[in-house]
């Protein structure tokens, strides 16, 4: 389901310039600067334990810009009723897509935030730029059980949620972090949900098999009689590692290695191949 917009922001909240008061000469222009990140506040409603993926759509910039992508500037963090966990974020630096996935106890009510990605000299930096708006999409994705099952639907129905998503941000003075000292300040406002209402139903993909395709499928059938049990019944870890023995037994051309790549995503496995 489409779930809100989104506006990350490290930047100034007016622009800094010379102006001149009669008698007094140049000065500059108070401007302190915002970071602003998404926050997304769901409960669980049902009596299930459930994975979730969110997924954020940049619009794209034009022309390129490192300071209008998520790609290395954000990131995704989960908090149920303790510290904050890390949610790997997919997508390149091309992407106009980026996903994460979190698990959510049943009855259970998470904060999953996505924030700047702050360094210190993007903190010391009087004019900072970064500046990335899109939407998100909220999915209850069919997850991947083994190589005979495919990926398997969570739920036969759908699952009711509750949702909150805000934009809450700070205002730091310009002279942070040289010194602690100045005007400082903080602001959230809620954003509309796209459903219109904060109870929503989220549909579940349907299980579906593995679709391999013709890069891998001779590979798979000459290992029929021999793929290991820990590729078949293993932990997430073991599949893994046995899947990526795979690559043993291929053509490394860009091609292949690409398809490769795919499969891999598409298991949720977040590893991306190469030969250089």
């Amino acid at each position: 389901m489409e779930l809100s917009t989104f506006e990350l922001l490290v930047k100034p909240i007016a622009p800094r310039f010379p102006a001149t008061v009669p008698g007094s000469g140049a000065i500059t222009a108070v401007a302190r600067r915002a970071v602003q990140g998404y926050f997304l506040t769901i409960s669980n409603l049902e009596t299930k334990d459930l994975t979730f993926r969110l997924e954020f759509v940049i619009s794209k910039p034009n022309p390129a810009d490192p300071d209008r992508t998520l790609f290395n500037n954000a990131d995704l963090l989960v908090d149920i009723a303790g510290a904050n966990t890390s949610i790997a974020l997919s997508g390149g630096v091309t992407a106009t897509s980026f996903s994460g996935f979190f698990r959510l106890p049943a009855g259970q009510t998470a904060s999953v935030q996505l924030l700047p990605k702050l360094s210190l000299g993007l903190l010391s930096d009087p004019n900072p730029d970064l500046e990335i708006r899109g939407y998100v999409k909220l999915t209850l994705p069919a997850l991947f059980k083994n190589i005979r099952e495919g990926f398997v639907s969570q739920s036969a129905t759908p699952a009711k949620v509750l949702l909150n998503p805000e934009i809450r941000g700070t205002f730091l003075p310009n002279n942070y972090p040289a010194t602690l000292t100045g005007d400082f300040d903080q602001i959230n406002y809620a954003l509309a949900i796209a459903s219109g209402k904060a109870l929503n139903e989220v549909a579940p993909e349907p299980s579906r098999p593995i679709l391999i395709g013709p890069i891998l499928t001779d590979v798979l059938a000459e290992m029929t009689t021999e793929v290991p049990p820990q590729f078949i019944e293993g932990t997430p870890l073991e599949q893994a590692q046995s899947l990526v023995g795979l690559m043993a037994q291929l053509d490394f051309s860009p091609e292949n290695l690409q398809s490769f790549s795919d499969l891999l995503s598409k298991l949720e496995i977040p590893i991306q191949v190469s030969r250089k």
